[in-house]
């Protein structure tokens, strides 16, 4: 039976067939409620059976997804968050709300966890938003810890743009010492990302474990030379969300 699994963001779906997340296809929607016809087409031919996704956010277009489910009589679930997963490992909730936890995030740490068992673990997504969250070990398996969220690189530097007198002249150069606006906004931007990842990597090893990095999203590019140089261990992977659903597909 094929499965299709969806990771539906703010800016972009990903998606891939069970056992293909190593693979994922992207499309950047931009906030568009239309499913582009290549990749309607590619559904039908791949004729699924079941359908898994993440949805966070972007109502419109995930209602859209939906109807063409329904029209092809294919079914789906879009996902929440868990109070436990278990599965090849057990990772428990320890949200005060299980269910106000964004289930990309939830689904990211399955993923990670997947790669890295029994490992303490802070994982990051830069988007729309950056969340960086924490999975620690525990005596009956995984504890997802929480984590923090911000806003993205494009968010910060649409921030001060439209709410301040600062006029940057496109991205700027990080430096030490920033002697423009645009170097000054484009430095303070990455370094609010690589302070609030250098926290929580420092929570971590106040309770007695080393953290392994693991990070991803649209803006990680951007970003990687400059986590990856303060960070040597981090590790940048893209399908972190499809990886996790895939694990619940198999496990559940």
């Amino acid at each position: 039976m094929t499965v299709i699994l969806l990771d539906l963001g703010n800016t972009a779906l990903k998606w891939s067939p069970l056992g293909e997340e190593e693979s994922p296809r992207t499309f950047v929607h931009d906030g568009a409620d239309v499913l582009p016809d290549e990749i309607s087409s590619e559904w039908i031919d791949l004729n699924p059976k079941h359908v898994i996704g993440c949805m966070v956010s972007s109502e419109n277009l995930a209602l859209t997804l939906t109807k063409f489910f329904n029209q092809h009589h294919i079914g789906w679930d879009w996902m929440h968050s868990q109070q436990v997963f278990e599965g090849p490992f057990k990772l428990r909730n320890c949200y005060e709300d299980y269910r106000q936890l964004g289930s990309d995030r939830w689904y990211a740490a399955i993923g990670a966890a997947s790669l890295y068992p029994d490992q303490a673990l802070v994982v990051v997504h830069m988007g729309t938003a950056t969340t960086v969250d924490t999975v620690l070990p525990a005596e009956d398996g995984l504890e997802f810890k929480g984590g923090r969220i911000l806003p993205g690189p494009v968010m910060m530097y649409r921030s001060l743009v439209n709410h301040t007198r600062c006029r940057p002249k496109g991205a700027g150069k990080y430096r030490e010492f920033p002697c423009n606006t645009t170097d000054a906004i484009s430095s303070g931007i990455l370094e609010a990302h690589l302070g609030v990842i250098d926290r929580a990597l420092a929570c971590v090893r106040r309770v007695g474990f080393e953290g392994q990095l693991i990070f991803a999203g649209g803006a990680a590019p951007l970003l990687a030379p400059y986590i990856t140089k303060e960070f040597p261990g981090a590790v940048l992977k893209h399908n972190l969300v499809l990886r996790g659903l895939g694990m619940f597909a198999e496990h559940s």
